[in-house]
Parts: structure tokens; sequence; C-alpha cells
């Protein structure tokens, strides 16, 4: 698909909007964790981290910089380069870490993901013929079900159920060797049980709907044409890209739940803990990359969209 000269000046208008949106959401992240970090109880955890960062060790104590301004420049400068410093809990680099732990997170996220949309589309195919009415409201009201009740909730259910039932303890407690009966039902519960489902099928079902009630699309289907590829662009794909981008980042903190209650070696258990030990290296690198990859994912979300719908760098 070749995109023509005269739509080029307003789609990389677009799209530079949006990197300098997520530029300036990251840097205002940066600002607000760094700040609170540095406001709560424990100078002296935040003084040796800064110490940490400026690799002198001969440096004193009392010429680190002690303004937030000053301590946030340092961090910021040493962070954009890379040095996340070490670990006050394990003595780990933090960076290597935070990649390890984020891409379990991701693997987890993206595969419940992709099953919401599998499980979906056969849904919203029933819904949009509306055949059978009675199928259709026993799974409207499933997904409904589902999606009010609390996610912690389900997940001990589950959980109950797995062991009495079936002898299969689901828990990761070798991160070294994760199997894939540890990573089944994780991933289910996270795409039945977030309500990305139900907000996947209720938007497809709608689009799906008012693409086929567009007077071109009658048109069509009148002299006999077909409307496939409309369908699938405007009903499908259009809205499906933009459901992405708008529910990765509430999977990642939905992720913050099922990682801690089935030990998944992911950033949202490590931000917990992280949380719970005091360890400001790990906890900031940890905000700062999982922002960065959530706002990452967002903008070539956007990317792709505006790519395949010229027409919404003008709207």
């Amino acid at each position: 698909m070749f995109i023509r000269a005269g739509i080029l000046k307003p789609i990389s208008k677009t799209l530079f909007k949006e990197f300098l949106s997520s530029v300036l959401i990251l840097l205002s992240l940066s600002i607000t964790i760094f700040s609170l970090v540095y406001a709560s109880p424990g100078e002296e955890l935040l003084q040796e981290y800064m110490l940490s960062l400026s690799g002198n060790e001969d440096l004193m104590e009392e010429e680190i910089p002690t303004g937030l301004f000053a301590a946030y420049s340092g961090w910021f400068i040493a962070s954009v380069s890379g040095n996340f410093g070490i670990s006050s809990s394990n003595g780990l680099p933090v960076l290597e870490q935070v990649l390890e732990f984020t891409y379990n997170t991701l693997i987890l996220t993206l595969s419940a993901l992709f099953i919401s949309i599998v499980v979906t589309l056969p849904i919203v195919l029933i819904n949009v013929s509306q055949r059978f009415p009675l199928i259709e409201k026993l799974i409207s009201k499933s997904n409904q079900l589902l999606s009010f009740l609390p996610l912690f909730w389900l997940a001990y259910i589950f959980i109950y159920i797995s062991t009495t039932q079936f002898d299969y303890y689901p828990l990761a407690m070798d991160y070294d060797e994760i199997s894939i009966s540890q990573f089944v039902l994780p991933v289910i519960l996270l795409s039945f049980g977030s309500g990305v489902l139900v907000e996947i099928t209720h938007q497809l079902s709608y689009e799906i709907r008012r693409v086929l009630n567009e007077e071109y699309i009658l048109c069509a289907r009148a002299k006999g044409a077909s409307v496939f590829k409309h369908l699938f662009k405007e009903g499908i794909a259009f809205p499906l890209l933009n459901l992405i981008s708008n529910r990765i980042a509430y999977l990642f903190g939905a992720t913050i739940i099922i990682e801690q209650i089935f030990n998944w070696p992911g950033v949202g258990r490590m931000l917990w803990q992280a949380t719970q030990d005091r360890d400001i290296p790990l906890l900031l690198g940890a905000i700062l990359v999982s922002a960065f990859v959530i706002r990452v994912a967002h903008f070539f979300s956007r990317v792709i969209y505006i790519l395949i719908n010229p027409r919404a760098s003008h709207e």
C-alpha cells in the first residue's frame, strides 16, 4: 500500500505529536516518582543510591547534591545512559533484572491479549449474526460475570480447584525452570478475568454492526459485491488496534495481582517486592522501564493505525 504525497505531512505531524506526548509522559512520570521517593522517609538510602550512581568511591556523602533538582538531574542522566545502579536488596545490576522480569511480564501480557482476541472473534460473529440468541445471551452474561468478579478471588478459586481436584500446583517456585504448566493458569485468568474480553467483544460487535449499516456497504451488498475488505478494515482492524493501545497499560497493571499470587517472576512482582524492601534503585528502575515499554507499545500501535488509516491524522 502506497501513501499519497499529499497526506505524508499530516501523518508525520500526527506521529511526531504521539512521539512528543510519549516523551513528555515519561519525563513527567520520572519527575513525579523521584519526587515521591525523595520526600519519603529514608534519606540515607537515597544518599547511598546517589553515591553508587556517581561511580566515585572516594566521594563523601556530604559532597552528594542534596537538593531535589540536583539529585533528580544526577539520577536522570545516569538512567538515560543505562546506569540504574545496583539493587540494595540482592546486590545485582538493576537494569539486567528489570529487563529480564519485564520480558516475563510481556510474555504473560501479550499471551493473554492474544488469547482474548482469538476467543473474542467467534463470539463476535455469533453476536453479529443474531442467529443464536440463547447462546449469545449465555456467553454475554458469562463474560460479564467474569469481568465483575475480583481477579484475586478468581485466582484463589482456580488454585483451590486445580490443587484439590486435579492435583496441579500452578505456582512458579523455581524462576530458572518455569514450566508451561505454571504459565497456563495465569494467562487464562488474565485473559478472562481482567475485563478485556468483554470490552473487545462489545466494541467489535458494535463496530461491525455500524459498518454493515453504512450506506456504501448496503449498496455494495445489494449489487452482490464483496464487502469483506471494508468490514475487516473498519469493523475489526481499526477498533482492535485502538483497544490494544488503550488496554495494554491496564493489563500491565493487572499482572501485578497475578504475578504476586502465582509467584510469577515479572516486573509487577518485582515492584511489589522492591516497595516492601525499600529497594530504591530497583523501584525506580522497574517503574521507568515499565512505563517506557508501555509507551513504546502504545506508540507503535498508533503508528500502525495511522499508516493503515491515514484519515486518522486529520481527526
